[in-house]
């Protein structure tokens, strides 16, 4: 089971990936508050952990049960309020709509069928005039997922592809790509 390895390897490394992309902070900083943000595939919380710090209601998805917990604990000791969640996301059932779902080097990883239904699922738990941010290595390029979105029921406007310079280093990796970040805006 994948959430297996990753219960194992954030028990070894409780702050693996480390802070979040200074380009993600800066643009979540120079932004207007929005109320409720759902960070999906939170691994250890560094964006919820942040995002959280400044203002934002989080509720955060990951499966790996050491991470969410991890998280939590990390929240509590900060004075924060995050609501963690340990479930699969392609399962995950949820009860309201968010203004923002962020999407950090998530969706790549899944075969494009799936990315297209976890858009589509997710998109049905946005708020009106909501916003998707969807970081993603630079093999991608934003008109890939704003084709993809093109399938679902609503307009949407790109508001801002970034490219993140930050990237976390792993031990024993090297990386020769960047990431980039992608903010669209649901018109209706």
């Amino acid at each position: 089971m994948e959430s297996d390895s990753f219960d194992n390897t954030y028990e070894e490394k409780p702050e693996m990936f480390g802070n979040p992309y200074k380009e993600l902070q800066d643009y979540f900083n120079n932004r207007p508050l929005r109320d409720n943000l759902l960070d999906l595939g939170c691994g250890q919380g560094r964006d919820s952990l942040f995002l959280a710090s400044i203002g934002y209601n989080v509720t955060a998805v990951d499966n790996s049960q050491v991470g969410v917990q991890q998280m939590i604990d990390r929240a509590k000791s900060q004075g924060l309020q995050i609501d963690g969640i340990v479930d699969d996301i392609q399962n995950l059932h949820l009860e309201k709509k968010f203004d923002i779902i962020l999407f950090d080097m998530l969706l790549h990883g899944f075969e494009k069928s799936t990315q297209l239904d976890l858009l589509s699922k997710y998109s049905n738990f946005l708020n009106k005039e909501g916003i998707l941010c969807i970081v993603y290595p630079d093999d991608f390029q934003a008109d890939y997922f704003l084709n993809m979105l093109k399938y679902l029921k609503s307009d949407w406007t790109l508001l801002d592809e970034i490219t993140i310079n930050d990237i976390p280093r792993i031990e024993g990796e090297t990386i020769d790509y960047k990431f980039k970040m992608m903010v669209v805006l649901r018109e209706s």
